[in-house]
């Protein structure tokens, strides 16, 4: 594999780019074939989804305080970061509790999640029955830092830090403090 070499590998059949590179080409019309547009006498409205062939369906925005409880009931979710020079973020699983509105997992010291979500991160919990076709999504965002003090840790209840279902020890801990809080309810009677 081209991208796996280690840190020190001769940097042997690279190609090196002098100057910047060129923007991607302007899409063409028919690179959008397939997606429906809304007929002009139609109107997408803010927080409404398109819930085609269910008329049934409802989907619902949530109050924040909605978020956070159903942030609560969860002990699994998803760290999303950005590494240094990836255009896309990363998306990690980890085993997390919610204590004072504030999402606290651990993780190993050597870890990708330490080394790289700590700064401005993103934590998504969903919950939904694909059977009957509803469900919930919550997503937070803020600043996620390692909490190295003493008596901060001793205020958190490691009792209720559910087990990591990751291999190794995961003694470090991360918080991250929601700014923005936001969540969607998808429901069928």
């Amino acid at each position: 594999m081209d991208g796996s070499r280690g840190a020190g590998a001769p940097d042997q059949d690279r190609g090196t780019v002098a100057g910047a590179a060129a923007p991607p080409a302007q899409r063409e019309a028919d690179d959008y074939a397939g997606t429906d547009r809304l007929a002009e006498e139609q109107e997408l409205m803010e927080g409404a989804d398109v819930a085609e062939g269910d008329d049934g369906a409802s989907f619902t925005v949530l109050e924040r305080q909605t978020c956070l409880n159903l942030l609560g009931t969860r002990d699994i979710g998803r760290v999303a970061f950005t590494i240094d020079g990836d255009a896309a973020p990363t998306v990690l699983p980890v085993n997390y509790a919610l204590f004072n509105d504030t999402v606290v997992f651990r993780t190993t010291l050597a870890g990708t999640v330490m080394r790289y979500a700590r700064g401005h991160a993103a934590f998504q919990v969903d919950l939904f029955d694909e059977e009957r076709r509803d469900g919930w999504s919550v997503l937070a965002s803020g600043r996620c830092r390692w909490v190295r003090d003493a008596e901060e840790l001793a205020r958190i209840p490691r009792g209720r830090l559910p087990l990591p279902w990751a291999a190794g020890e995961r003694d470090q801990v991360l918080k991250l403090v929601p700014g923005r809080v936001s969540g969607r309810r998808v429901h069928r009677p």
